[in-house]
This record gives structure tokens, C-alpha cells and sequence, in this order.
């Protein structure tokens, strides 16, 4: 149909009054579909609200998983701890606020030596010991031929060296060379240590160390004077050598006798001090005598004979059985030991050659 045969067909239509639609129904069909258009437009409102979000969580997780996938260590990477490092602390005054013992080595050091550089490179000189600072070393420790290998055994030497323990024990200048010798105190794996270091200064800005890694021994003072007990045993014993004087006298004691009697060159005196142990005596009494005049004993300096036994009546008596024992000393040529002998009075005496 065109549209005019259709308005012609619909014609009668219009004139058919019972054909209106219901008002009431008209009115419901209304109400209804403004309602359904209110929730569609809300319905919308929260879709723009969302719609971005949801985008923005979405290209958010894309670019994770893509960083990740291109970057597998960055997902599982351990906590790194940060090592001790190798190097002496630039910071001189952080090293002496961290460690008290620094601090008092280093005031006890420029008071001795003026100079303050010196006193510094001491200071670091333990604290590259400590963090293993082997260039620190290399460039200021003295080393005779091949600093390489004698830096690893300096470090070795001193493994285990606790520098909260460091102590000033004493200080020798040098008389002929412009340095000076620091003897200290440290603990070294739970044990008392002493050793010393030199520190030349041949010219203001030139100060080196040299740390020599043999067995220090200090120098032992005289520690043979008698006390007053010994001393009257002493005086008492020369009279008749009657061994009841030395009864209440410990070893030690009675050998510090025996080296004062040889330093009186009082032959007689001193062989009465050697044991009487038959299976013990290696000469008599008169051969000795002969031994005196041989080596001139009574025209040597007392002193000087002492010296060498210096150290004996600070050292400790080792008793290896009932009637035997020494007593264990340092000097200055190294650990020793003195024979004694416990005679059948029970009197302790000294063995003939006495010297270990």
C-alpha cells in the first residue's frame, strides 16, 4: 500500500469513539516507562563510575606480570647484608669514639713521640690488622722482601688480635735512630699477649712501622735481690752450712741464694748448696774449687754474672716428682729452666748443672 490508500483505509477509524485508549491504562503504561527510563539512566551512571576503574586495575596487572616476566631476580631478590669492609675508616675520629682502647693507645702515643701523624698511623696500623687492609699495609708497614707474602703472614700473626684490648705497656726510645719501640698488651683468642712494633721517623711527613713477628721477650730487671728471710737464711747458711737454715725456703728461693753466693765468689758457700743426693753429685768439693780457679770466677763482675740469670725469681717452679723439679724463667735470650733436687733431709738444693 501507498500511503494514500492507507490514510483512505484508516479513515473510518478516526470517527470510532469506543477505539480511545483507557486513562487509566494510559496513565499506568506512563508511570511505567518513565520508571524503566530512571533505572536504565542510573544503571549507566554506575557503569562510567566503575568502567575506569576496573580498566586502570586491569593495565596495572598487565604491567606487573610484564616487568616481572622481563625481570625474574627483581620478583625473588634476597635481602643483601651489608659485609665489613676491607678498608681502614677514612673517619680517624669515628675509629677513636668507636673504641676506647684506640683512643687512650693514641693519647699515650703522641705524649711519648709528639708527633701526631705517628700516633695515627699507629692506630691504624691495628685497625687494618683488624679489617685485614692489606694495601693499608703494603703502603706503611716496613717489609723486608716480598710485601705480598709477608703481609699474609703479619695478618696470620695477629689473627684473632681483639683491638678493644690494646694497652700501652711501656715505650723505648731510640738513642741512635730516630724511632721509637712500643711495647703493648692485647688479647688474641682469649689469651694475654705482649709484643711490641717500632716506629721510625726518619723526616716529618716520612712515618713508617716495622712489626717484627718473632716471640717478644721483654727485658727482665734485676729480681734476684734477696727478701729479708732469704737474706738471713743467707747469712745464717754461710756460718756452718748447717741445711736447717733453708728449711722453711721454697725453691726459688734457695737458687736465688746459690746465684747470690757466686756473685759474693764464695766458692765454698755455693757448692754447699748443690744437692747431696748421692746418685746426684757429678764432682766433689774439690774439683770444684779447681772449676773456680780455672774460669776466674772471683775476679768476674757480679753483676754482669747475675744478669743472665735475670728473670728466675719471677719465674715458676714446676715439681716433676716427690724429689725433682725446675723452675721455668724468661730472659733475654729465652725461656730457661733451673734444676733442683730435694736432698733426703727434705731440704730443697740445687742439681749440679743446673741450667736446662
Amino acid at each position: 500500500m501507498n500511503n494514500r490508500n492507507d490514510e483512505k483505509w484508516l479513515q473510518p477509524l478516526k470517527n470510532r469513539p469506543d477505539l480511545e485508549p483507557n486513562p487509566v491504562f494510559a496513565k499506568q503504561l506512563k508511570e511505567s516507562l518513565k520508571e524503566n527510563k530512571t533505572i536504565k539512566r542510573r544503571n549507566f551512571s554506575a557503569l562510567k563510575m566503575w568502567l575506569p576503574l576496573a580498566m586502570a586495575v586491569m593495565l596495572f596487572s598487565i604491567i606487573t606480570v610484564s616487568y616481572v616476566t622481563s625481570n625474574p631476580d627483581q620478583g625473588q631478590k634476597p635481602v643483601e647484608i651489608e659485609e665489613t669492609s676491607n678498608v681502614v675508616n677514612p673517619d680517624f675520629d669515628m675509629l677513636l669514639v668507636n673504641n676506647p682502647a684506640y683512643q687512650s693507645f693514641y693519647n699515650s702515643v703522641l705524649k711519648a713521640t709528639g708527633i701526631e701523624e705517628a700516633s695515627k698511623l699507629v692506630i691504624n696500623f691495628f685497625e687494618a690488622l683488624h679489617v685485614e687492609d692489606k694495601e693499608f699495609l703494603k703502603e706503611h708497614v716496613f717489609f723486608v722482601a716480598n710485601p705480598e707474602k709477608e703481609v699474609e703472614v703479619l695478618l696470620d700473626f695477629y689473627k684473632g688480635m681483639d683491638v678493644r684490648s690494646l694497652a700501652v705497656h711501656s715505650f723505648k726510645e731510640s738513642q741512635a735512630e730516630p724511632n721509637v719501640e712500643i711495647i703493648f698488651s692485647y688479647k688474641q683468642n682469649n689469651e694475654d699477649k705482649l709484643h711490641h712494633i717500632y716506629v721510625n721517623y726518619w723526616e716529618e711527613g716520612n712515618v713508617e712501622i716495622y712489626s717484627p713477628l718473632d716471640d717478644y721477650v721483654p727485658e727482665t730487671e734485676n729480681d734476684l735481690e734477696l727478701n729479708e728471710q732469704e737474706r738471713a737464711a743467707y747469712d745464717a747458711f754461710k756460718v756452718d752450712h748447717n741445711p736447717e737454715a733453708l728449711r722453711n725456703l721454697g725453691p726459688i728461693s734457695v737458687a736465688k741464694i746459690f746465684i747470690q753466693a757466686n756473685a759474693d765468689s764464695d766458692q765454698e758457700t755455693s757448692y754447699a748448696l748443690y744437692t747431696t743426693r748421692e746418685d746426684r753429685v757429678m764432682w766433689s768439693k774439690e774439683k770444684d774449687k779447681e772449676y773456680w780457679e780455672q774460669e776466674n770466677r772471683e775476679t768476674r763482675d757480679p753483676e754482669n754474672y747475675k744478669k743472665s740469670y735475670y728473670g728466675l725469681g719471677s719465674g715458676t717452679f714446676q715439681q716433676m716428682n716427690e724429689n725433682e723439679g725446675y723452675i721455668s724463667f724468661r730472659t733475654k735470650n729465652g725461656d730457661m729452666g733451673f734444676q733442683m733436687v730435694k736432698d733426703e733431709n727434705g731440704v730443697w738444693k740445687v742439681a749440679f748443672m743446673p741450667i736446662q
